[in-house]
């Protein structure tokens, strides 16, 4: 213990009169690789970084066999994180040289997930800077969903690109001069905010983001009995099945709606294809005209068939 101790001083000594005062970078490198006692000798990655040579130690070509690599990466990307925090270029660039890709994926999203909460910190005003905010966030995504997939970690890969989606459906809307917002949503305003969107792919983007199932039977409601929206619901039957269970909720809804709805209701229930629950749901709504028509088109059924 006394000759590493003995060793350490020298190194330290050499290091501060001789190798760095005199541009030895090289040297420098090879001192603090050869003897390998990186947590002791943290005050080289100093110097390199003091000096605009940091990346020098990722040129250094260290033999695998003696397991150096592996000591080196840990103790680069442990002083990063303890004495270089803010500078993600380092820690990216230490990540690609190891071959790390999860890393580099952690590392752009959380500078992603930073980017949003200091814009939910603002307050909402559409400006070319919130636009810059979000292109640059949307690419982090990118990057970081890149990445994961690459070392395989589809879960983060998949988070990585539905908040993507997100914020590219907000950038949508900036440039369409909608002041709607999607990103940064309270669950309080969530719903709010799904019946508030123009068309169906929107809400699966935004449900799908924050982890939600969207009440389809209230934004039904809302879009085609209250405004008649049926190419909305078109779009959504491309998606899902629309089944009994849904026009029942919706049709639950309809106590206290106007009678100016009759009509849009009467063209939902011919969406209904369970025959028996359009004609339950018609009798109780008192929709006469509705159940009338599909009884004579059962009797003409049955009259028609072969004896």
């Amino acid at each position: 213990m006394e000759g590493i101790v003995r060793v350490l001083q020298a190194a330290r000594h050499l290091s501060h009169t001789y190798l760095a005062p005199g541009e030895h970078y090289g040297l420098l490198v090879r001192l603090l690789t050869g003897i390998g006692r990186y947590d002791e000798m943290t005050y080289v990655f100093d110097l390199l970084h003091q000096n605009h040579r940091f990346e020098m130690l990722l040129r250094k070509k260290v033999d695998m066999e003696r397991g150096q690599s592996s000591s080196l990466k840990t103790a680069l990307l442990d002083y990063i994180r303890r004495c270089l925090p803010a500078d993600s270029e380092k820690h990216n660039m230490v990540a690609l040289c190891f071959s790390m890709r999860r890393e580099i994926g952690e590392n752009h999203e959380m500078a992603a997930r930073t980017q949003l909460k200091i814009i939910e910190s603002q307050e909402w005003v559409v400006t070319p800077d919130l636009k810059s905010s979000l292109v640059k966030v949307l690419g982090l995504l990118k990057d970081a969903a890149e990445s994961f997939s690459k070392d395989s970690c589809v879960r983060q890969a998949t988070r990585c690109v539905l908040t993507a989606k997100l914020v590219a459906l907000q950038l949508h809307f900036l440039n369409q001069g909608s002041d709607v917002r999607v990103i940064n949503l309270r669950p309080a305003v969530l719903l709010n905010t799904l019946v508030q969107l123009p068309r169906c792919y929107q809400v699966f983007v935004v449900s799908e983001a924050y982890g939600v199932s969207p009440d389809w039977a209230e934004v039904l409601f809302q879009k085609v009995i209250l405004k008649g929206d049926f190419v909305y619901l078109e779009e959504l039957k491309r998606h899902r099945p629309l089944t009994s269970s849904l026009f029942e909720d919706i049709f639950k809804k309809l106590d206290g709606a106007p009678s100016s709805v009759t009509v849009h209701v009467k063209r939902l229930l011919t969406h209904c294809e369970d025959v028996y629950s359009r004609y339950r749901l018609a009798y109780q709504q008192k929709l006469d005209h509705v159940t009338k028509t599909m009884l004579q088109d059962a009797t003409w059924n049955q009259s028609d068939r072969p004896i």
